[in-house]
């Protein structure tokens, strides 16, 4: 399956809604030049990003992701049919957060979390960025590899099989300095 189309949607709902690029950028913290990148589909905003440009565009994440709602008591979604996301890349296509992922659920605005599996790539150190904050809570499990992180200055390695729960809005972030790709199931709440 192709990658989303995620800034055609995001362009689509803030116009819907009456937004300029300023407005959003005013109240997400997302500057203007990168929300142009965004809705040009040049850059993949991270899952952060998704988190505040919902809360500002006042929708659903869910609503970013989907074509159409669906309404059902539950799914089913085949691997073949997961929708991706890739990297995030700076204007310079220099690669911030160097992972892709994968949605396990089907957006929808009935649904209180997201599923995701999310694969990073080995050989990192800690990025020299800004922590990510956003609402919510996470669920992080391990399926493979190594995962190490920070949360509120505080340092960590996952392990297969280990888990993890933050508070969202804690400055986070996650890096894999193993020889193999990292892949963990990823569940978050965004209140």
């Amino acid at each position: 399956m192709d990658y989303l189309a995620l800034g055609k949607r995001i362009s689509a709902i803030r116009k819907r809604k009456g937004l300029s690029l300023e407005d959003v950028s005013r109240m997400t913290e997302i500057s203007v030049p990168h929300l142009k990148k965004i809705e040009a589909d040049e850059d993949s905003p991270l899952i952060a990003h998704l988190i505040r440009l919902s809360k500002a565009l006042d929708v659903n994440v869910a609503e970013i992701f989907r074509d159409r709602p669906l309404q059902s008591n539950f799914e089913i979604i085949r691997r073949e049919d997961r929708q991706k996301v890739k990297p995030l890349v700076t204007p310079a296509k220099t690669k911030i957060f160097d992972y892709r992922y994968e949605l396990l659920t089907i957006p929808s605005d009935e649904k209180h979390l997201d599923a995701y599996l999310i694969e990073v790539p080995p050989h990192q150190s800690k990025p020299p960025r800004h922590d990510v904050t956003h609402a919510g809570e996470e669920f992080i499990y391990l399926l493979e590899g190594v995962l190490e992180g920070e949360i509120s200055d505080v340092s960590f390695r996952l392990n297969p099989g280990d888990s993890l729960y933050l508070r969202s809005t804690q400055p986070h972030i996650f890096f894999n300095p193993g020889t193999v790709i990292a892949r963990a199931l990823t569940v978050i709440y965004p209140f």
